[in-house]
């Protein structure tokens, strides 16, 4: 019989993932008072006339190919057709408010950025140079056409004329951009993408205090040819040149505004391009921004946004049953508490999240057969402790240590009863997945990588083999939201049966991240990720250079997937990446534990706009300034 190990298990019908489901609901009571959120600043007065309401359409499924993101034939891609502009016809009005269980700190330049606060801003005050659609594809933003020569290696980007950034310092241009990329390319640069630019566009330059940029580094691949033209030559073919530019994490600040006030300053009060002009945050309590009259892209139908700071569950679904949110980010339990107030909408984004468990500490890029570390190893894996049971102090797949190390890792994975997770703790909307951010591919691996067995006897044999038949403690962090903070303690009660003390370490994410970048965490971290193309997040998860790490890396994963990210073949490509995902599989470094939709509640003042979000982040919502305002 199969063992549930929840106290009191909720048992929901399992559904499988749609593509995307846009519930409309319109029947149900307002519900209780809720207790008090943190004060918002004043709304402006309202306007009386109704904006025209915008179609909701589906959401296509990701291609099982290409992303979009591979080099194609050397011809001009053309600006979509622009759609139809209401708030021009009677200007932004109203407060969109979005209430959030974490609103990070605003602190977003590269260099100094704190918690989440760089990624979020890519699709609030700033924006990316490109965009990837609801069908996977690579299409205009601040880019707006391109081409690659037949040698996959030169392109030539156009940009977009007029985008001027916020607070009067100017029009966006081909050395801004540069500049820009520099910055985010940097080797001090927190962005997690920041190797990628660098392997790329062969930039570098890093600024941590003051005006001044330091160690730059410029390897000539990349000019201005005019204002609005840059050449960029890759070196060798890549994969991603287009779908990097797609991702909130590389976003364009302003040369000029850090000449003016500085790094810190600039970080605390940025100015970008984007329909939303940042105005102030308060820490714990909101960010707010305004809508930018006359954009060059979208005047937003809401004249401000606020992202409201509620971290309690109950209080955020409280605040929008009465009224006072209108977007609402909630853990999947919550949905039968909003589905039946009036007006509510469910957006609902397919496979829009998922979730792994990885066992950090694995650094092994620079750890010799004997256990010496080189100097670059020593510097930048601090944490690295090969006395813990999940870590070897040999990096040699066929050494007795390692195989003791991947006995443990394999024992903690396949005591975790994912089905069960999925059916009770997510509400029908997840379902198991076996690797990080494959969850769309599948079909590219053998059958035997596509799920984990549930087999707790045979987890205490491995760890029995391995040395441990009396088990030990492990630290585990979970993120909060959707669900983590009990999937986590489910884990912990899965591995407590095996003889495993898991020792729960519930910390806000501003506050966990630097021992994530810094590589001095070595313990287990569920951790979220999303990728159209598993290369898109492994070359950065991966990856012993990159400023993010998801705990692992080894010279292994390294030379498939600096194979893997030149090769512009997408068949030939995931041929590689299905080796790197044996390898991972087969040493349990990183486990997927399920793939979810990603839903988020609206109130009856706006709907869904699917068609404009960006797909190349999908566990955020994103695009906010196409939200319809429907209020009277």
């Amino acid at each position: 019989m199969r063992q549930k190990w929840f106290p009191s298990p909720r048992l929901l019908a399992f559904a499988p993932l749609a593509l995307v489901l846009i519930v409309a609901v319109a029947c149900g009571t307002a519900g209780e008072a809720p207790a008090a959120a943190p004060a918002a600043p004043a709304a402006p007065a309202t306007e009386a006339p109704a904006a025209a309401m915008a179609e909701s359409t589906p959401v296509a499924a990701p291609s099982s190919g290409s992303s979009g993101a591979s080099a194609g034939a050397a011809t001009a891609i053309p600006a979509p057709t622009a759609m139809p502009d209401t708030s021009a016809m009677m200007g932004p009005r109203g407060t969109l408010t979005f209430g959030l269980p974490l609103v990070p700190p605003f602190h977003v330049f590269p260099t100094v950025t704190e918690g989440a606060g760089y990624h979020h801003n890519g699709f609030t005050t700033s924006e990316t140079l490109v965009h990837m659609s609801e069908d996977r594809e690579i299409v205009p933003r601040l880019f707006k056409e391109w081409s690659v020569a037949p040698d996959n290696v030169t392109w030539t980007f156009k940009l977009q004329e007029g985008a001027q950034f916020h607070k009067g310092y100017g029009e966006l241009d081909a050395e801004g951009v540069i500049w820009s990329m520099m910055i985010s390319g940097g080797k001090s640069s927190r962005v997690g993408y920041n190797a990628h630019i660098r392997r790329i566009w062969g930039v570098a330059g890093d600024v941590k205090e003051g005006k001044t940029v330091t160690d730059i580094l410029d390897e000539g691949r990349v000019r201005a040819i005019d204002k609005y033209t840059i050449e960029l030559n890759t070196g060798t073919p890549q994969y991603d040149t287009l779908s990097l530019l797609a991702f909130p994490h590389v976003n364009i600040i302003s040369k000029a505004q850090l000449e003016d006030v500085g790094v810190d300053e600039a970080s605390r009060n940025m100015s970008g391009t984007a329909p939303w002009e940042f105005q102030e945050h308060k820490s714990d309590q909101f960010t707010r921004w305004a809508a930018v009259e006359d954009h060059w892209r979208r005047t937003p139908e809401f004249a401000e946004m606020v992202w409201q700071h509620i971290p309690e569950e109950s209080t955020r679904v409280a605040n929008f049953k009465t009224g006072q949110l209108t977007a609402l980010e909630m853990n999947l339990d919550s949905i039968a508490a909003v589905k039946d107030v009036p007006g509510t909408s469910l957006f609902k984004i397919a496979g829009g999240s998922a979730a792994s468990m990885a066992f950090y500490g694995n650094w092994y890029v620079g750890l010799n057969a004997d256990g010496s570390r080189t100097p670059e190893h020593i510097e930048r894996a601090p944490g690295f402790d090969p006395t813990l049971p999940w870590t070897s102090g040999n990096p040699d797949p066929a050494s007795e240590e390692w195989q003791n190390a991947a006995k443990v890792r394999t024992a903690l994975s396949i005591a975790i009863d994912r089905q069960t997770i999925a059916d009770s703790l997510l509400s029908g909307e997840a379902i198991p997945d076996p690797l990080p951010a494959w969850s769309f591919h599948l079909d590219k691996l053998p059958a035997e990588y596509r799920q984990w067995e549930f087999n707790p006897e045979k987890s205490r044999q491995l760890l029995a083999e391995a040395g441990y038949p009396d088990g030990f403690e492990i630290t585990l962090t979970p993120l909060g939201g959707s669900n983590y903070l009990e999937v986590t303690s489910a884990i912990a009660q899965m591995w407590d049966q095996i003889g495993v003390k898991a020792n729960q370490q519930n910390l806000p994410y501003k506050t966990f991240r630097p021992s994530i970048v810094e590589r001095t965490y070595n313990q287990a971290y569920q951790h979220t990720h999303v990728a159209v193309d598993p290369l898109d997040r492994w070359s950065g998860a991966f990856n012993h250079d990159t400023a993010w790490n998801f705990g692992v890396d080894h010279p292994v994963l390294r030379d498939l997937m600096l194979e893997a990210q030149g090769t512009v073949d997408n068949a030939a490509r995931y041929a590689i990446m299905a080796e790197a995902a044996k390898f991972m599989y087969d040493n349990a470094l990183s486990v997927g534990l399920y793939a979810q939709n990603q839903v988020f509640a609206l109130s009856g003042d706006t709907e869904p706009w699917p068609e404009h979000l960006n797909y190349a982040e999908t566990r955020d919502l994103t695009a906010l300034e196409y939200a319809p305002n429907l209020t009277q």
